[in-house]
């Protein structure tokens, strides 16, 4: 029998960090050079199935919520928040100050409008430029706001987007030991 899931994930950050194209890369396998903000927020679905090692099939509806990140937004973001099972938060390498924003706003914007703890996964996107910032950095700043797990993704290359989203769901529901699977 096949256990079935539907999960609802948030991805958040400032404007421009790439969140929109790693959900695309995500769920499309394409990557558009064309800036586009968001406006308020984009739902994207996929659905996947993985199998466990003692033979169990899962089956996955991922609904991926695209937040805007610009502050026009920050009053109506909580309410894209609610539901969340789990949450990546996206910084840009090519601009520190993404990662300072991070650090200072968004972990505690959605922490506070949380009623319970979900897995956080940092996702520091755009590795295949040259970086602002330090992966030392990253990392450190990850471990001190007590993030789960940290990626570094580029939506352009697909260099980890599937992995970021199958950690996602191995933490979501608390089972490491599945794999994909076709559907």
């Amino acid at each position: 029998m096949t256990q079935i899931f539907k999960l609802k994930l948030c991805i958040i950050g400032e404007h421009a960090c790439g969140k929109t194209s790693l959900i695309k890369n995500f769920v499309e396998g394409a990557y558009s050079k064309d800036y586009r903000p968001t406006i308020g927020s984009n739902l994207f679905i996929k659905k996947l199935a993985f199998r466990a090692n003692d033979g169990e099939d899962y089956q996955f509806t991922i609904t991926a919520w695209d937040i805007a990140g610009q502050e026009r937004w920050q009053s109506m973001r909580h309410t894209y928040y609610r539901g969340a099972q789990g949450v990546f938060i996206v910084g840009d390498l090519t601009r520190k100050n993404t990662f300072h924003q991070i650090d200072k706003f968004w972990i505690d914007d959605f922490r506070k409008n949380m009623d319970t703890p979900i897995p956080i996964i940092l996702l520091a996107n755009k590795k295949d430029l040259d970086g602002e910032i330090s992966e030392e950095h990253v990392r450190e700043m990850a471990e001190r706001q007590k993030i789960d797990k940290v990626l570094f993704t580029s939506a352009k290359t697909g260099y980890h987007v599937n992995e970021a989203f199958i950690a996602m769901i191995k933490s979501c529901i608390g089972i490491d030991s599945i794999i994909p699977i076709p559907l």
